[in-house]
């Protein structure tokens, strides 16, 4: 009987158990064998019994393979002799479970495996853990590797961290075995952060010095990346003088130095990093994010920051994105635990995950794929408590406790630990190989809660605030390692402290 009034009446129930039964159903399905309608044979010879609608469902491969006018469309038992008995085995789990557990061990494989039978999303999730573990030591591999399978996302991070951190990695043992096309294109990329010629020509010689008698030949395509001043045919003179077997490192080095046409210089300016200044405090909290490019000395702005209330919070970069942890409201010295993260490439801000502790006056720093917030304080007194972010999985774990410093700040340039600004003028440096600290040269100013970061081989601090002259300064210094020296090359938008300070590779 329908009831009056009410004929159009409709109620569209929605069972949201029902995604979750209906998978669990099929995982019972797949572990008592029922209804299975395809076997699934991998290198070792073990099989699985499968359902063709569950893997069509989860792997395109699959798909087209049950769909197309193929000869395994007819088939009961498909043979993967590429898969090995794990690696296929878990890609069936999580086509039925929806979970799937990636490793440093078997990670590579897996990714092989998603990306030959179009598993994407299992290919994204390899991709991304990839992405949180690539470092100096293995991105050369990481890079061929990303553009074999096409990973977009571990290409361009490889990349950036193998660019802008050459220095460091031509150091590493997987530098040796590299082909001669990746070096030149190493070194043929206009934003290859290296700024002086002995910095580019030493990994040269010891890539050639590794395996003379293949390698000797590659050496002036290879210097003629460079771009330096090069007299070709001496050098080609004396290369012909020598029998292969004779030439060694020291040998192949005195030869190009010889070949140079004049004393090493810098190499042509690079357009490789921009410095970020976030945020930070001048009579008030100011949210602007101004952008500075070294070589011009031009400024741009980006997106302000949509939280604007706060101050002394901690910034650092990891890949394109910059973290902007902490600090505490103006009006009543509340300690956050809110983190905002810009996107240096989209222009965008999004909110993090908060912190586990609420904290300002603290350091945050990226290490090992991961952001670092240490220290600090909060409600007047240091905060001891350290932990760091896990952007794979989008959570925050604590460490052991710190010690505590304040008002200065610290950044690491080749292999050596400087601190620099404070209540004092001294840069004190650290020597990780020789195990002791010396002090170099002072700094124009006395800067409390300045800011700090490496570029182009240089340190520059920035703006912070003079107890001695009771000023918030404008004015960045840049520190040359090579001559110990502290000049002044520029002006922040505006003077200010507690601004966020990062440097971020362009890629």
């Amino acid at each position: 009987m329908a009831l009056i009034g009410e004929e159009d009446y409709t109620y569209i129930y929605n069972d949201l158990s029902h995604p979750v039964d209906f998978l669990q159903a099929f995982r019972t399905f797949y572990r008592d064998g029922l209804f299975t309608d395809i076997t699934l044979q991998c290198a070792s010879g073990v099989t699985f019994l499968c359902h063709k609608a569950v893997l069509a469902a989860c792997s395109n491969y699959f798909k087209a393979m049950f769909t197309a006018d193929m000869k395994e469309k007819s088939k009961n038992q498909i043979k993967l002799p590429g898969l090995s008995h794990t690696i296929l085995e878990a890609l069936v789990n999580y086509a039925y479970t929806s979970q799937i557990q990636i490793t440093e061990r078997n990670v590579q494989s897996l990714l092989q495996a998603a990306d030959l039978l179009q598993f994407v999303s299992v290919k994204k999730a390899c991709e991304q853990f990839l992405v949180r573990h690539v470092d100096t030591v293995n991105c050369i591999g990481m890079h061929s590797f990303a553009e074999y399978h096409l990973c977009s996302e571990l290409e361009k991070e490889s990349r950036r961290i193998l660019l802008s951190r050459f220095e460091e990695v031509w150091r590493q043992e997987e530098f040796l075995d590299i082909s001669c096309e990746k070096l030149l294109f190493i070194l043929s990329r206009e934003n290859l952060n290296v700024w002086k010629e002995e910095a580019a020509i030493e990994p040269v010689v010891k890539w050639i010095a590794y395996d003379v008698e293949k390698r000797i030949e590659c050496i002036f395509d290879l210097l003629n990346c460079l771009k330096i001043d090069l007299n070709e045919i001496y050098l080609r003179s004396a290369l012909s003088l020598r029998k292969k077997h004779q030439l060694n490192e020291n040998k192949i080095r005195s030869l190009i130095y010889n070949a140079l046409n004049t004393n090493p210089k810098d190499i042509s300016k690079r357009p490789t990093t921009a410095m970020y200044v976030i945020g930070g405090y001048y009579w008030h909290p100011l949210s602007e994010v101004h952008v500075w490019d070294p070589l011009t000395n031009a400024w741009i702005q980006g997106t302000d920051m949509p939280d604007h209330t706060r101050e002394s919070y901690g910034v650092t970069s990891l890949g394109p994105n910059i973290y902007v942890t902490g600090g505490y409201r103006t009006d009543n010295i509340e300690a956050l635990d809110i983190v905002w993260i810009y996107n240096s490439e989209t222009d965008q801000w999004t909110e993090g995950c908060p912190m586990l502790n609420a904290r300002y006056y603290h350091c945050a720093v990226t290490l090992g794929g991961c952001v670092y917030a240490l220290g600090g304080y909060r409600k007047g007194a240091p905060a001891q408590e350290a932990e760091f972010y896990d952007p794979l999985k989008k959570k925050w774990v604590s460490i052991a406790n710190m010690i505590k410093e304040y008002g200065l700040c610290s950044i690491a340039l080749q292999n050596k630990l400087y601190l620099v600004g404070g209540q004092t003028a001294i840069t004190d440096c650290y020597d990780l190989e020789q195990n002791e600290w010396s002090q170099m040269a002072h700094t124009m100013e006395r800067r409390m809660e300045c800011g700090a970061v490496v570029m182009n081989g240089c340190i520059y601090v920035t703006g912070g605030y003079s107890y001695s002259k009771g000023t918030y300064l404008q004015s960045i210094e840049k520190y040359d390692p090579e001559l110990n020296k502290w000049e002044v090359v520029g002006n922040l938008p505006s003077a200010m402290r507690s601004h966020g300070c990062v440097c971020v590779y362009n890629v």
